[in-house]
């Protein structure tokens, strides 16, 4: 497999072996760095099969807010003369989701899928709760332009109507 070049003429005979040797724990540890490096070496394989849990409604809805509540503050911290800006969301119901419908014998009824224990309605798209409010306290919020500028700026991105949106001025 290796044999000995012209170059080696002066080297002595273990030479070749432990060149053998010295390849042959590189080649392991690179396998080795791989796998420690895919993370699924030590990871328990019940672990890996395992679905990931659902956050409760509840959680959903608040992780939902804490979402717009960061668009809106980014939004309105990239208006000239803004600063310290707090935002509070309200939204409106939950989560809704939509399943497929048919009418039979002038009935709605829910479009199923599969049969026996599989059966289930046809799930179509999910809505977000409607914003009912969006309030924002910043500095700068005193300032009718100012002001007015963010409403217009929040009404545009989320679609609701300048009754909904409340700017205030943030205390010194």
């Amino acid at each position: 497999m290796f044999t000995k070049s012209k170059t080696d003429g002066n080297a002595p005979e273990g030479a070749g072996k432990l060149r053998l040797i010295l390849i042959l724990a590189g080649a392991a540890l690179g396998i080795l760095l791989l796998l420690l490096g895919s993370g699924d070496f030590f990871s328990d394989p019940d672990e890996s099969t395992s679905q990931p849990t659902q956050p409760s409604p509840q959680e959903e809805l608040e992780q939902y807010q804490s979402y717009l509540e960061g668009r809106v503050r980014t939004l309105c911290e990239s208006v000239a003369g803004v600063s310290g800006v707090t935002v509070a969301v309200t939204l409106s119901g939950n989560f809704e989701d939509i399943y497929a419908t048919e009418l039979i014998d002038g009935n709605e009824e829910y479009v199923i899928v599969g049969s026996g224990s599989n059966a289930s309605a046809l799930y179509i798209s999910r809505l977000a709760p409607e914003i009912a409010g969006i309030g924002v306290v910043c500095r700068g919020g005193g300032n009718s332009d100012v002001r007015q500028e963010l409403t217009s700026l929040i009404c545009a991105a989320f679609h609701i109507p300048s009754n909904r949106v409340y700017i205030a001025e943030a205390k010194s």
